[in-house]
């Protein structure tokens, strides 16, 4: 009891010399831990960040639910700018909360929530410390009816609210500790402009990235994406692969690297389509071996383009100088083509042969053919008068396929029973 007393003087000492134009938050002996009440309803300042403008304080979802204001376009927002006192959020999209929900009910994803972004709407000191007592003490109606349905406005973060809303309200087990940041004082034109950065100004992870993670954390799935991702990534990153070091692996802009990760990744996927992957597996070979076997030897038959071989040119002070030649064998669509015909060569391999060695001899000999394409980037050059994206990667394709099977180059008319 001489304890209990002991610290309610001290606080209340704390409070008698703290200005009155701050703001000061006492924290809780005990920070909530891992170990959640299910169902327990919970709101509370954790701490003052900046002294009357920024806090940090936890929920959970039913009192967020409760207590959180959307100025969406269909609300009316009293602080709206706007004659018809629209908001300046989407509505939500509802059809996304289940899964958000489930993704924080998994594992220990609730203890890792993002914070959200709140406006508490108050303008003064007194205000403030009201609020502050309010919240802490879990009394939404008082919090709605001393300052409005819209004081505790979300900025970002409605489809959190919601996804772990319905989590609360659907999932027997399921609580979370939702952190936020609360600022204090911001106009309607305050936070609009925050909302408007937040959500234009991020970008997005790239793809390249975020499927080089997944080979990683995805290790084991027995799933033909997963398959792929790990192919790819030896491809990538193995020594005796002919695309060591030529790999965008971030999908940085302005790499030095030809392709990205992810545009390698969906050429392996045109490359080793599930009913290839069956056929090679079958006859016992592993597909990333395969891959980069098939490499290999597009890499000899086209070695010019594939090892960027300059040329010897006269320069207007008649010395003999070094040119760099641009090649669209390693660029996006080359890469697509070649892979595309990659997999018929793969099933007319494995059509052709009964052994290992046949099987080889089949796919060295049809890709060796591809030695007749001329890979430079110029006007005249028929092989390259393709467009780029998948328009064009198919008509290169279907360049290639004519000239390995029917030995057709550009140009070259093929016979009705050629086709």
């Amino acid at each position: 009891m001489a304890t209990a007393t002991a610290t309610r003087k001290a606080t209340r000492t704390a409070r008698s010399n703290t200005p009155t134009n701050t703001v000061t938050v006492v924290k809780p002996a005990s920070a909530p831990t891992q170990e959640l009440d299910v169902k327990q309803a919970k709101m509370e300042i954790e701490s003052t960040v900046i002294p009357g403008k920024l806090a940090f304080a936890i929920m959970t979802p039913d009192r967020l639910k409760s207590l959180a204001f959307i100025s969406t376009y269909a609300t009316n927002d009293p602080q709206s700018t706007s004659p018809k006192g629209h908001g300046y959020q989407r509505e939500p999209m509802e059809e996304r909360f289940p899964g958000i929900g489930r993704y924080y009910a998994r594992g220990e994803n609730r203890f890792r929530i993002p914070p959200l972004e709140i406006s508490v709407r108050v303008y003064d000191a007194k205000q403030r410390a009201r609020f502050n007592t309010l919240f802490n003490a879990g009394n939404v109606t008082k919090i709605h009816a001393e300052f409005g349905k819209s004081v505790f406005s979300v900025i970002d973060g409605q489809h959190r609210i919601g996804g772990l809303f319905w989590g609360w309200k659907n999932l027997e087990d399921f609580n979370a500790y939702v952190p936020m940041m609360l600022n204090y004082g911001l106009s309607y034109v305050e936070e609009a402009t925050l909302f408007d950065d937040i959500n234009t100004s991020q970008r997005k992870l790239p793809k390249a990235l975020i499927e080089a993670t997944k080979v990683h954390i995805q290790a084991g799935e027995p799933s033909h994406a997963q398959t792929i991702r790990e192919v790819t990534i030896g491809l990538a990153e193995d020594h005796d692969s002919v695309w060591y070091g030529k790999v965008n692996m971030t999908g940085a802009p302005k790499s030095p690297e030809p392709v990205s990760f992810e545009g390698l990744r969906r050429s392996v996927g045109d490359l080793l389509p599930a009913r290839v992957i069956t056929r090679l597996e079958a006859r016992g070979y592993i597909p990333a071996n395969v891959t980069k076997r098939f490499w290999g030897l597009v890499s000899k038959a086209c070695a010019p383009a594939w090892n960027e071989q300059t040329r010897t040119v006269e320069n207007e002070a008649h010395e003999m100088v070094e040119e760099v030649v641009k090649y669209r064998m390693k660029d996006v669509v080359g890469v697509a083509a070649v892979a595309l015909l990659g997999a018929d060569l793969l099933i007319t391999a494995l059509d052709k042969s009964t052994n290992d060695e046949g099987f080889w001899e089949t796919m060295s000999d049809y890709v060796s053919r591809l030695g007749a394409v001329d890979w430079e980037k110029r006007k005249n050059n028929p092989w390259m008068a393709t467009s780029a994206g998948f328009g064009g990667q198919r008509q290169l394709y279907e360049m290639l396929y004519a000239l390995v099977y029917t030995e057709k180059e550009p140009g070259e008319a093929v016979a009705p029973d050629e086709k």
